[in-house]
This record gives structure tokens, sequence and C-alpha cells, in this order.
């Protein structure tokens, strides 16, 4: 005979119901969500990211900063030549220069990243008067133009002719690149010769006030002795 109990009930569902309550009949917990992990990981790859941008720039901004070599072809640059004093012996002057020879510089030789420059002065200034000659002398502005991260010596020394003489005449120097020689006053007493080996200028300014004197031959042979000593041969 069945147990009494509530209507619609029935045997054993008091010891079910409970159970069900506390165990199977509960809801599982909710999974967490994985996104906010997921923005984290982009946003460190992110960083990373314009780390290594950042560091491949900045490297490449001290590659190419002055301590690295320029980046222009200055295989055909000369690294030094003589300039200044340095550039004749008096003994070489002297044929040109009517009795005593002296010589000074005009200006201390200067050096800068992008150029050298010195200028020398031979002549008969002080003794001309008591050896009864003509006042003559050779003027020597020696030029050395070095590679810059624009350009390199060469297309310096290049531009250096034709913005500094504009009105020049082609002349024959001996192994040099290129010449110009410009005649100063009428009498022909004063003759000026620039000349271009790779990336050094030489400008050759010569006086004599002896009538007659070669003076045009004469600055044309200092210019080539003065291109001779930097040209390279064979």
């Amino acid at each position: 005979m069945s147990q009494p109990g509530p209507p619609g009930s029935y045997p054993g569902q008091q010891y079910h119901q409970p159970y069900l309550q506390q165990g199977w009949g509960q809801q599982p917990p909710p999974r967490k969500k994985k996104t906010g992990l997921l923005i984290t990981m982009l946003a460190l790859g992110t960083v990373m990211v314009l780390g290594l941008a950042f560091g491949g720039y900045w490297f490449f901004i001290r590659k190419s900063g002055s301590d690295g070599p320029p980046p222009v072809d200055a295989s055909q640059d000369l690294a030094k030549a003589p300039i200044g004093c340095a550039l004749f012996d008096k003994s070489e002057v002297a044929p040109y220069i009517p009795g005593r020879t002296e010589f000074k510089a005009l200006s201390g030789d200067t050096t800068s990243d992008s150029m050298a420059q010195g200028q020398c002065l031979w002549g008969n200034t002080d003794t001309f008067l008591k050896d009864k000659v003509r006042a003559a002398h050779v003027i020597v502005t020696s030029y050395v133009y070095r590679a810059t991260r624009t350009k390199s010596g060469v297309d310096a020394a290049t531009e250096h002719l034709k913005r500094q003489v504009r009105n020049g005449a082609s002349v024959n120097v001996k192994d040099a690149d290129e010449a110009l020689i410009v005649e100063q006053g009428k009498r022909g007493h004063s003759v000026a010769v620039t000349a271009r080996y790779r990336n050094v200028v030489y400008h050759v300014d010569y006086t004599n006030q002896t009538d007659g004197a070669p003076v045009k031959d004469g600055v044309t042979a200092l210019a080539a002795a003065a291109i001779g000593k930097v040209a390279l041969k064979g």
C-alpha cells in the first residue's frame, strides 16, 4: 500500500528533489571570455613592431650620419696634396722672378671638413729696386676639396672653376683635367691660370713687369709643374 503524500506526488520524490536543487539542477558557471587577453597580446605585438621599426630607423640615421662614409662616389678624390708654400721649392720659382726671390705665406693654411686651402707668394718685392730689376711675383692659391654628403671632392672642384673663373679661356696644361687662363690688364704683365686635377685646384697668378717677359708661357709652365706634383702617372 502506497504511502500517502500530496496530490501529484510519487514515492521517493521528496528524496530526489533536494539532490537536484543542490547538484544537477544548478547551471554551470559562465566561461571567462578571452577577449581581454587577445587585446593585450595585440597591444604588446604592436609595441614590439613599433620598437623594432624605430630601432631600425635610428640605426640607419646613425650609419648614414657624419661618422659613416659619404653616400657619394669619392673614389677619384685624392686624400691629400701639397698646398701653400709647401707646393714649390724656391728654386722652382726663381727662374720666373728677376733678381732675388723671397717667399712668404699670405695666409696660414686652413682645413675644414670640406676643404684644405693654402696660399703663398714668391717675389722680389723687397729687393727689386736694389737689384735694379722690374717687380715680379708668383701667387699660388691651393684647394683640396673633400667629399661631403651631397657631392664628391671632384664635383666640388669642378664647380669651383665654373664659379670662380667665369671669363677664362681653355688652355693646355699637361696632366690637368681642365685649365682656364685669364689675362689681366692691357699690357700683358699679369696672367692667371686655374688648373684642376681631380679634386685639387691650383690658381697661379703670375705678374712680371719686365718688358717682353713671357708671362703667359711662364704661368702655364708653373701651373703644369703644380699639377705634376699630384697627377697619378700610368
